[in-house]
């Protein structure tokens, strides 16, 4: 495999870290985020923390009404949306929509949303079906930490557009998962410690922010999450690349998965690969 040609770092004052240009949420999304958290509310208490944030209800709405969901009756109330798609989906699309509020990463052409936002969503699809192997009692907590795992990509997009523009386009020659890497050589920093800044600004849960930064080299003493959040993702990248699951996986059976589940978990996966991207497309239109 060529290795990536190395290039200078981006001096510190150009990295996306200063307080001018850390992007803001939403009001009323740090609410939703906390409240998505627990696993205990239902379709009313749901949608009562997403009518906070006027956006987000309005294109779960849209969902609801879309192709992609189908329904045989006009959806009207938000309450009816979140009942129509189901809890993880609602939780997993609020967020999606929450997050990308800020950002603007059509100011780099290379950068696909669509294909950001699927994977994004498949993600937290792999970190549910872990999370009920392994950790059943913190299930919302994993999908959205598997969510928000590539947030500093979009970030990169926004605030590094020409650098990131390279990156992107050297890493498509090179073998997957050599895109994080290529991002530190062009942008100073990967999309991993992009995130994990993003976190800690934004005063996410610190497990959240660990799970980020430790996504792709988890310590030895890491948490359930941040190993959960890294073998979720790393499944995802073999079902984007379609590459065919014939075999144990010793870091799944670490977590105490064993062959028979691992090998439903990646059939499921494939099944919503196309599903999710979808999904994305339904609340991403302009991506």
């Amino acid at each position: 495999m060529p290795k990536p040609a190395r290039h200078t770092r981006t001096p510190l004052h150009r990295l996306p870290t200063a307080d001018d240009r850390i992007p803001v949420l939403p009001p009323g999304a740090p609410y939703l985020l906390q409240a998505l958290a627990d696993d205990d509310l239902g379709f009313a208490e749901i949608a009562r923390a997403i009518e906070h944030v006027p956006s987000v209800a309005a294109r779960l709405l849209a969902l609801a009404n879309s192709a992609w969901s189908a329904p045989i009756t006009p959806v009207t109330s938000l309450e009816a949306a979140c009942s129509r798609l189901g809890l993880q989906v609602v939780r997993s699309a609020s967020v999606a929509l929450a997050i990308s509020q800020p950002f603007n990463p059509a100011r780099c052409p290379p950068f696909n949303g669509c294909v950001f936002w699927g994977t994004a969503l498949l993600s937290a699809e792999a970190a549910s079906r872990l999370a009920e192997r392994v950790m059943p009692t913190d299930m919302a907590t994993a999908r959205t930490a598997a969510l928000l795992a590539n947030l500093g990509l979009i970030w990169l997009a926004d605030a590094l557009p020409k650098e990131t523009a390279a990156a992107l386009s050297i890493a498509e020659e090179l073998a997957p998962g050599s895109l994080n890497e290529v991002l530190r050589q062009h942008c100073g920093l990967g999309f991993d410690e992009a995130g994990a800044l993003l976190a800690d600004a934004w005063k996410l849960p610190e497990p959240l922010q660990a799970a980020l930064a430790q996504q792709y080299s988890p310590p030895p003493d890491a948490t359930p999450l941040t190993d959960l959040v890294a073998n979720a993702t790393r499944l995802v990248g073999i079902v984007r690349r379609n590459i065919e699951w014939t075999r144990s996986d010793q870091q799944l059976s670490t977590m105490g998965i064993d062959e028979v589940s691992q090998h439903l978990i990646v059939d499921e996966l494939y099944r919503l690969n196309t599903r999710t991207m979808e999904m994305a497309d339904a609340l991403f239109p302009s991506c």
